[in-house]
């Protein structure tokens, strides 16, 4: 079927042309309207911006601002890498410094440990050898009074001297209860 530019479609016969129906075909003539506004708007900004900056003097004193703030962040950037290295090798300093103390530290108390040893071994060995002299001389003392005694005495006397001479008395505890009786 071919058709003429008078002829409808049966989809076209069918759209409401009423003032009240917006249809999709307006919406996009709209939103393209919208962005050509808008697009407008922009341009003619930036060509006012573009004349206003193509003096001279303006664009000098832009370009030297420019120059300026970039400098500025250099010199922040340099400074703030200036101060991170300071605080680096400080950092650095203090845990040397730390690392060294507690190494000196550590040998010290070794140190002192094993002077604390050496000398309580040394005194434990001193009352060993002054218990071992001292049990000596007691033992040396108890033979040199038997062999005092046994000279001046003989052996068979001192039965005799004790059964002629002397009489020997045997104590037997009494009762309190038996002797009022």
């Amino acid at each position: 079927m071919v058709m003429t530019d008078t002829e409808l479609t049966e989809a076209e016969s069918n759209i409401d042309v009423s003032p009240n129906n917006t249809s999709s075909d307006e919406n996009i003539s709209d939103n393209g309207f919208n962005k050509v506004a808008i697009g407008v708007l922009i341009g003619a900004t930036l060509g006012g911006i573009a004349g206003a900056l193509s003096t001279r003097g303006v664009v000098d004193r832009v370009n030297r601002t420019v120059r300026d703030v970039g400098n500025s962040v250099k010199k922040a950037a340099s400074s703030v890498d200036d101060t991170i290295r300071q605080v680096g090798d400080a950092v650095h300093s203090v845990t040397t410094e730390v690392n060294s103390t507690v190494k000196d530290v550590g040998d010290a108390v070794k140190d002192a440990t094993e002077g604390v040893s050496s000398t309580v071994q040394s005194t434990v060995n001193s009352v060993k050898s002054t218990a071992a002299d001292v049990n000596s001389t007691v033992q040396n003392t108890v033979n040199a009074v038997k062999d005092t005694t046994g000279e001046m005495i003989p052996s068979n006397e001192k039965e005799r001297n004790v059964t002629e001479q002397n009489t020997l008395y045997k104590l037997v505890p009494v009762n309190s209860n038996e002797a009022g009786s």
